[in-house]
């Protein structure tokens, strides 16, 4: 864990929070809550982001997926029996409806960083350039530019000397 998985993952919470309820964004939110899920944060900071994607998943009506964050929030050891309750209720919910009333981009099978510029995946194997100085992964079209998480290095450009975990 790293400070830089929760500067990213705190701009992806704002992000979302800042949109507003227009049905527009609706595909955007609930993607913005799925990749929050795949930051590699403290177990219980996991957790609550895996409460917050099955619930917005489950009121927007995209029932798969919810149990998908259900069965991760139940694997993930939660220990409070509230919330397994929910999250096994909404994992049965899944298995009953198992659909997606809005389609969005995020593939849980597949493992991603999540490029901090543009708040989207970038896919194992896709190509990728990254800030010397915080290690934070950015699409290529974001080469050359200041990095988002420690504003003060230029996003694929090489550095030598110490490098310092954020």
């Amino acid at each position: 864990m790293s400070c830089r998985e929760y500067i990213v993952g705190l701009l992806l919470e704002t992000q979302r929070r800042s949109l507003s309820a227009d049905p527009e964004n609706q595909a955007r939110n609930l993607e913005l809550a799925a990749y929050f899920t795949h930051c590699n944060l403290e177990p219980s900071h996991v957790q609550l982001a895996l409460r917050s994607a099955m619930g917005i998943f489950s009121k927007a009506g995209n029932h798969a997926t919810a149990a998908v964050f259900a069965r991760r929030l139940i694997d993930s050891g939660v220990t409070d029996s509230k919330v397994i309750t929910q999250a096994r209720s909404v994992l049965s919910q899944g298995d009953r409806n198992p659909r997606d009333a809005v389609e969005i981009t995020y593939d849980h099978f597949t493992e991603f960083d999540v490029c901090a510029a543009s708040l989207t995946p970038i896919y194992k194997g896709s190509p990728a350039t990254v800030s010397a100085y915080s290690g934070a992964k950015y699409l290529p079209q974001y080469k050359n530019t200041l990095c988002v998480v420690d504003g003060i290095t230029q996003v694929g450009l090489p550095a030598s000397g110490l490098r310092v975990k954020v």
